[in-house]
């Protein structure tokens, strides 16, 4: 019989250890994978800073740059000339231009992730027409035109849309302001006219009272006889004047006259009430001007097209925003969603029913808190609010047909 070594437990445990040790295999270290690089804005080549400030940055937002960098812009300056200069400083590596680049980071890191998350140039330029089409053209122009792994041929073609937009809002702007000038002339003149009316219907009303007073009195008379064989003689001949029929007969008929006056000159002015309402419908449904710079208009993430009337539609199934879009522009309107806080911060409401011209709120698929936000806001700035009983494209397209019909 072999002999058998015996090894103490802690022998025993140190050579067990020793195996399981050299059976493991070493770990190899996965190189991690790096966004693609982007570019500073100041690091931007062709004279893009110009576009990126335009589209990307408000008035308020320049302003509150120029705060912060310790700028203030001199008195009366012109909205061209803070553009300029915020321009100028984006080109070159300094304090306003690394704020600008801080606070538009911060603005669309969304937008961000998503366009360094695509690859090629089929995706990317799906990804743009789809922020396009939605509206949200500030966070992916900085997006796109920043980003290195972007093709030069689909940045071309991003820079041309954004400059296209521009002209298409400038002309519309002029068009809305020439518009804006006749509805306020009618309104201007219709307002006169009606206060006119109503000074004719006082004085019709203080007539129609002295009338009634006079009546009263003339029926509170007693008769009187014929004071002389004379007016005796001309009762029984007849005189022309009594032959019209007597005193309180002339009054009441006048009394009546003056009465259907009056109802005609209140009808007048229920008229001319309706009429002054609509218009000014038609001018709280026209959207605000532009500012003089077009470019600045694009800041407004809601922008899109040149289209008149601005719906907000809160809530809903989000697979069915698109098809509520198509129903909107056949109408003539523009639908802007906002989807009752499920990804959507509930605050962005505010901004949104302060921009559009009439609000819409499917009541059976909308939290309670974002439908009760928008009424109230719609209360604060006077502008309709309509509760669906369905998130139906059916019911949607009634309430924009009453909201065209409530226009004129």
């Amino acid at each position: 019989m072999r002999d058998r070594v015996r090894l103490d437990p802690a022998s025993a445990l140190i050579a067990r250890s020793a195996a399981i040790d050299l059976r493991v295999e070493p770990l190899v270290a996965q190189p991690a994978t790096r966004p693609p690089a982007r570019q500073k804005i100041w690091e931007l080549q062709g004279g893009l800073q110009c576009s990126i400030v335009g589209t990307c940055l408000s008035d308020e937002d320049l302003l509150a740059i120029g705060r912060k960098s310790g700028v203030r812009p001199r008195e009366g300056a012109r909205g061209y000339e803070v553009h300029s200069y915020f321009v100028q400083q984006a080109g070159k590596d300094c304090k306003v231009a690394r704020i600008i680049q801080k606070l538009l980071d911060q603005r669309h890191a969304g937008v961000l992730r998503r366009v360094a998350a695509a690859h090629g140039e089929a995706e990317l330029a799906t990804l743009w027409e789809c922020e396009y089409n939605g509206g949200r053209v500030p966070g992916a122009y900085w997006a796109f035109l920043t980003s290195t792994h972007v093709p030069g041929t689909l940045g071309t073609r991003i820079f041309g849309d954004v400059h296209m937009l521009s002209h298409v809002l400038g002309r519309v702007t002029h068009q809305n302001a020439s518009r804006a000038s006749d509805l306020q002339s009618r309104l201007d003149d219709l307002e006169a006219k009606l206060l006119r009316q109503a000074e004719r219907n006082r004085q019709i009303v203080v007539e129609r009272d002295a009338a009634l007073t006079r009546l009263a009195e003339v029926s509170r008379a007693p008769t009187i006889a014929p004071a002389s064989p004379i007016s005796a003689l001309k009762s029984e001949c007849g005189d022309p004047r009594l032959r019209r029929g007597t005193e309180p007969d002339r009054r009441a008929r006048a009394l009546a006259a003056t009465r259907e006056r009056a109802r005609a000159a209140e009808r007048s002015v229920v008229d001319l009430t309706r009429q002054l309402a609509q218009l000014r419908w038609q001018q709280r449904m026209r959207p605000a001007n532009a500012p003089v710079c077009p470019g600045a208009e694009v800041c407004d993430e809601t922008v899109q097209t040149s289209i008149a009337r601005r719906i907000l539609y809160v809530g809903g199934r989000s697979g069915a925003v698109e098809n509520l879009r198509r129903v909107a522009a056949r109408m003539g309107a523009e639908l802007v969603h906002h989807d009752g806080g499920e990804e959507h911060a509930l605050v962005r409401i505010d901004g949104l029913v302060e921009g559009c011209d009439a609000v819409v709120c499917p009541i059976d698929c909308v939290s309670h808190s974002a439908c009760l936000r928008a009424k109230a806001l719609c209360r604060k700035f006077a502008k309709p609010f309509l509760p669906l009983r369905s998130a139906g494209a059916s019911s949607f397209e009634r309430a924009v047909q009453s909201l065209t019909e409530r226009a004129g």
